[in-house]
């Protein structure tokens, strides 16, 4: 068996996928609740969450996996 390493290219499209699946399962089933859930946040808490949720949007231009608001 010869090992054949991946390529740069190739890691940097296998971590986008796995942030984009981390997001998928740790963002959307948050982000997708209905509006009566939406309603029953503050205001504070519905800011922390659109700020968590643009995060999520930027992950793969940043990198990195932003931190759960703690009332979650």
């Amino acid at each position: 068996m010869v090992y054949i390493p991946f390529t740069k290219e190739q890691l940097e499209q296998k971590q986008l996928a796995d942030l984009r699946l981390k997001r998928e399962t740790e963002c959307f089933p948050i982000i997708n609740r209905g509006q009566l859930w939406y309603d029953t946040l503050t205001a504070q808490q519905t800011e922390e969450l659109n700020t968590w949720y643009q995060s999520w949007l930027n992950v793969t231009k940043t990198r990195e996996v932003p931190n759960k608001p703690e009332w979650l």
